[in-house]
């Protein structure tokens, strides 16, 4: 079902709104007006009862029968039997004994009362006094019912109502336009700038900081194209050149083998960089598919540690493990991925005779609810970060000293896949760095993590 405009909806509703108020607004007037004309009835019949009632105490009966009205005029003696009435034989009428009319006289010197017809389009109102003698005289009147009232005014109602619904029409349809306008003039390039209503300025908020992050994406992803074609152009160039000497046929022995060597090693580096490309797009959509598991990241480390040994020898750094199992939940080709790199890093970028102290600390158990954590620490003695790029580290491409990390073959993704791999496992990375003193990288998993 196709969804209704808002300007349709917030003409209907204003529309049905004005029309409801009038209806009742009318029902309103009727039932005062008609409450007021029967308030005046009964000051009538008082004011009828206070000059009838000389016949009564003179015993002047044939004098009230002289007297013309439109309204009945009974006298009940105490005891409830009817003595006189002016509209049909007195005793043909039983005993008004009963009468709730008779009794409130009788107890509160005076009362009256209306009671509606079998039909319920007329009703009789009852004014009844006691005298002195003790007799109540009573008046009583016919009024139609507020329903015939308001039949005999359906034709003014009528019109009333086609003109209210006009009016309502007319003003819900400039209502609505009037609401609406300030949603269609709001400029989505900058929609702050658009002045509207107080209750919209959350919403234009989060307008502009969704332009604000499309821009920063957009900006990201340029920069992101433009970074790896710079990566994959410079091997690529390599390759094409060695390539193109060696098709000549003219090296010798040596080099081609050299050429052939430096072919493989800047195809591995491509190779790497696609790599980790896949597993920084993997981290960043959630598409992992591996479940999670418990890990221990002192055996994680173990294996990095085996897997680097060599690079390690290569530069005599030496590589330390200490702490506790470090047990979390996590997928292990990612939390291996983390683990691996900040070990590389910290070998990569040692000084010569440098070295890797890797520390694996449980967080203690306060309380039953609270399961504590793991801190992951990898600390070397190398060329640390000037404090200005170390706000960087963790874009991808970046590098603080570029010409050494290529020479180093280093992607410039190994921080970005760890600060991402840390993400998904809803870790977070801290880093202390001193220029010429080394670095301290540090992951810790919280109670969140451990519950995922």
């Amino acid at each position: 079902m196709k969804q209704k405009s808002l300007t349709f909806r917030i003409f209907i509703n204003t529309f049905f709104v004005g029309t409801l108020v009038y209806l009742i607004c009318a029902f309103l007037f009727i039932s005062n007006l008609y409450g007021y004309f029967e308030d005046q009835l009964f000051h009538e019949l008082k004011t009828e009862s206070n000059f009838l009632k000389n016949y009564v105490l003179e015993n002047d009966i044939e004098e009230l029968k002289k007297i013309e009205t439109e309204n009945r005029i009974t006298l009940i003696h105490k005891d409830g039997s009817v003595y006189f009435d002016n509209k049909v034989k007195a005793e043909n009428l039983e005993n008004h004994g009963s009468r709730e009319e008779f009794l409130g006289a009788i107890t509160k010197g005076s009362h009256q009362i209306s009671r509606y017809s079998s039909t319920m389009t007329e009703k009789t109102l009852y004014y009844a006094e006691q005298v002195e003698s003790g007799d109540v005289i009573r008046i009583s009147c016919d009024q139609h019912s507020v329903w015939i009232l308001v039949l005999g005014m359906s034709r003014t109602l009528v019109a009333i109502l086609i003109i209210a619904i006009i009016i309502s029409a007319l003003s819900a349809s400039w209502i609505s336009k009037k609401v609406v306008n300030p949603l269609n003039n709001i400029d989505l390039e900058n929609p702050e700038a658009t002045k509207v209503y107080d209750e919209l300025m959350p919403f234009t908020k989060r307008i502009a900081e969704e332009n604000f992050e499309k821009k920063q994406r957009e900006e990201l992803r340029q920069q992101f194209t433009a970074n790896v074609s710079h990566e994959l152009k410079t091997p690529l160039t390599s390759i094409s050149g060695f390539a193109e000497i060696l098709k000549t046929g003219e090296t010798d022995q040596k080099t081609t083998q050299d050429f052939a060597s430096s072919i493989y090693d800047e195809s591995q580096r491509m190779i790497t960089l696609v790599n980790d490309i896949i597993k920084l797009s993997k981290l960043d959509e959630e598409s992992i598919s591996l479940e999670k598991e418990e890990i221990s990241l002192r055996e994680v480390s173990r294996e990095a540690m085996t897997v680097l040994s060599a690079s390690a020898a290569a530069k005599n750094v030496s590589m330390k493990l200490s702490g506790d199992s470090g047990v979390i939940r996590g997928v292990q080709p990612v939390i291996y991925e983390m683990v691996y790199n900040l070990i590389d890093n910290a070998i990569k970028y040692n000084k010569e005779g440098g070295s890797v102290d890797i520390k694996i600390q449980n967080i203690q158990i306060r309380t039953d609810s609270d399961k504590g954590g793991v801190i992951f620490t990898v600390k070397d003695t190398g060329i640390g970060i000037p404090e200005k790029e170390q706000e960087r580290i963790f874009e991808r491409f970046y590098r603080v000293d570029k010409s050494r990390s290529r020479t180093m073959g280093g992607t410039g993704l190994g921080l970005s896949i760890v600060k991402h791999a840390a993400k998904y496992h809803n870790a977070n990375v801290l880093v202390k760095s001193e220029e010429g003193k080394g670095s301290s990288f540090t992951v810790i998993w919280g109670r969140t993590a451990m519950d995922q």
